[in-house]
């Protein structure tokens, strides 16, 4: 293959030439790398549910705890329910402010006991912690030591479950 006049002018020859990305071309690279490790360790390492629960589709109507034992004040027409953990019935909702919130109840009979409940403005995950006690064993706790924490998170339409035991004392 010939060259042109002009491609042998300006020193452009049959073979290619690749350029070598600049010095901050290979910092950015490698920073992007970097960035890209970190967030994989922090997800590795970093806490993952025990279960994830989803949307029941139960009826509103079929609610059996009572608003008025509730510790936040929500639209019960806003009430959506989740599948059961161990007893244990979470329940999203709105309050009159629009923020979100999480019900965590314990159906028993004709009746439920109301365990806990949060709301936060949308944008943040609602979490509601509810404690095994010595004086407040549910049909939830059996099984647990006391001490144990169930962790309840809302986030978008599904409830994250994280169970922690409590550490057990060293014994000399």
């Amino acid at each position: 293959m010939t060259e042109s006049g002009a491609d042998a002018a300006l020193g452009r020859g049959s073979r290619r030439r690749f350029a070598m990305p600049s010095r901050w071309g290979l910092v950015w690279i490698a920073g992007g790398i970097g960035l890209a490790v970190a967030y994989g360790a922090v997800w590795l390492v970093g806490p993952h549910p025990d279960l994830t629960l989803h949307q029941a589709g139960t009826a509103v109507s079929q609610i059996s705890f009572p608003l008025t034992y509730s510790p936040v004040d929500v639209d019960a027409a806003t009430l959506e329910p989740y599948e059961m953990f161990g007893g244990l019935q979470p329940w999203s909702a709105t309050d009159p402010l629009g923020n979100r919130c999480l019900i965590i109840t314990e159906p028993s009979g004709s009746s439920s006991w109301v365990h806990g409940g949060s709301c936060i403005p949308p944008g943040a995950d609602v979490v509601v912690d509810v404690g095994v006690w010595p004086d407040e064993r549910g049909a939830f706790a059996e099984g647990l030591p006391d001490g144990t924490v169930i962790r309840f998170q809302l986030r978008g339409d599904e409830v994250d479950v994280f169970v922690r035991s409590p550490r057990q004392s060293a014994e000399p």
